[in-house]
């Protein structure tokens, strides 16, 4: 399986409306609007990295895929390296919930934007809230870093305070 690499920005964002309308100025492309539920699980501290990686099952109306993580948080933003595997419903929740268990289950609703290689999320996480996530996606001849400060430039006035970390680090602080 290919590991794949993203550069991200994650923030609260108080009023999506500016972001959309950025977005549309961008030329970024309306995707859909999506349920997801993600069930993190527990792994194991086999190494001093234990806190970087993170295993999680996606359900979503397109499908059930299981996402194995590295995430390192650096003062630009995260950089994610990971699989995805698409799976069948069948049995595979239960034998993560009886293997790993459930560390934490994230439910938002996503709505997707894309131009070129980055997506753009504008996610209402319960119990969190409005989260806008950058992903620019690694390919051949960009820079990514380039692009992922260039998207910080023109978001910036519209979000909050910047999240380090991920929806299951939101969900799982306490109070």
């Amino acid at each position: 399986m290919e590991m794949r690499l993203n550069r991200e920005l994650k923030a609260f964002c108080p009023d999506f409306a500016p972001a959309r309308q950025t977005l549309r100025d961008l030329g970024a492309e309306f995707v859909e609007v999506k349920e997801q539920v993600d069930y993190f699980y527990r792994l194991p501290d086999s190494s001093e990295d234990a806190r970087i990686r993170r295993l999680k099952l996606r359900v979503e109306g397109t499908g059930t895929h299981v996402i194995y993580y590295y995430d390192r948080q650096e003062s630009e933003g995260r950089t994610s390296r990971f699989q995805v595997w698409d799976v069948g419903e069948g049995q595979i929740k239960e034998l993560l919930d009886a293997a790993l268990g459930i560390k934490v289950i994230v439910r938002k609703q996503r709505e997707l934007w894309r131009k070129d290689n980055t997506i753009f999320n504008l996610d209402s996480v319960e119990g969190v809230g409005q989260v806008f996530e950058v992903e620019v996606q690694e390919r051949e001849g960009q820079d990514i870093d380039a692009q992922l400060r260039e998207y910080r430039q023109r978001f910036d006035s519209h979000l909050g305070k910047h999240i380090e970390g991920s929806n299951e680090d939101l969900v799982a602080k306490p109070g």
